[in-house]
């Protein structure tokens, strides 16, 4: 019902915008066809330049609206969908920053990954308030040279989360796919020398056990802090989400990726954007960071 009488109408305007352009676009290429043929036709030399400079600045215009269109699609949508979540009871004070990143150090102090990355890039910053946690998040790219063919490589992307807990907590975990084990091999080895150890031993759930490796620092109380009720939520997700989740706590710290293929609701110009399924996606995503927040906050 909030898409049908909020959002909905906000994405029918910036439709209605997107389909000027594009008749912009089919109109400035056939004024750039007719002069071609013209210039072949009549041979006009000079003339035809002086012909073809309204064109090309009318292109020009028509591709800084192009990118004002899709830096103005995201804010717009993600804004609205906040302020629904705001009225939420467990969810307070959500605010949206197209350009801001999560900082780097964020990102490096996880443990998740290994420090200094050749490439970091972060942007579409979100920050609130989860039941008494706050946190912040973003969209993360990051990139490493791979030492087998020294091109870059994808090391990270999606959604990363940095959520601080409300309560003392001491100690030092990081929690990884299973499956992803051979892959982050050097992160693993670079934690396991910072001090890490397996804990898998810990973990009573082997349910859990099968999906995600577990590592702490010594002296770490893995249950206090990775609680049955949490080893649940967390497993849960693994059986209905087909994306890989990281999560880390350093002492207060919480960090939480989740990983994905594509940019969070990156408009399509060539064909239409009024899609629920589309914004649907995107509420799921948020949602689920958000919830997996809340899990944090309730068990602990």
């Amino acid at each position: 019902m909030y898409y049908n009488t909020t959002i909905r109408p906000e994405l029918y305007r910036l439709e209605r915008l997107r389909i000027r352009l594009l008749r912009g676009i089919f109109l400035s290429l056939f004024a750039v066809v007719a002069l071609a043929i013209v210039f072949v036709i009549y041979d006009l030399g000079f003339l035809i330049f002086l012909l073809a400079m309204p064109v090309i600045f009318y292109i020009g215009s028509l591709y800084f609206r192009i990118e004002k269109f899709r830096q103005a699609f995201k804010p717009a949508v993600v804004n609205l969908l906040l302020e629904f979540l705001n009225d939420s009871p467990n969810y307070r004070s959500l605010s949206y920053d197209a350009k801001r990143p999560i900082n780097r150090d964020r990102f490096e102090r996880s443990g998740l990954f290994r420090p200094s990355p050749d490439l970091y890039h972060a942007e579409d910053y979100i920050k609130g308030l989860v039941g008494e946690m706050a946190f912040e998040m973003g969209e993360a790219y990051v990139k490493e040279i791979s030492p087998a063919s020294n091109r870059l490589m994808t090391v990270f992307s999606g959604l990363f989360v940095h959520a601080i807990f409300n309560e003392p907590t001491t100690g030092r975990i990081a929690v990884w796919p299973r499956q992803n084990l051979r892959r982050i091999k050097r992160t693993v080895d670079t934690y396991v020398a910072d001090g890490g150890v397996p804990a898998d031993i810990e973990v009573m759930n082997h349910g859990f056990r099968e999906h995600y490796a577990v590592y702490a620092h010594r002296g770490t109380h893995v249950a206090g802090i990775l609680t049955p009720p949490m080893q649940d939520a967390l497993l849960e997700y693994a059986r209905t989400q087909e994306r890989d989740l990281f999560f880390a706590v350093h002492n207060q710290d919480l960090f939480i990726g989740v990983a994905h293929e594509y940019d969070l609701l990156e408009p399509n110009f060539f064909k239409s954007n009024l899609s629920f399924s589309t914004i649907r996606t995107f509420y799921t995503d948020i949602t689920l960071m958000l919830g997996v927040i809340s899990d944090f906050d309730q068990t602990h």
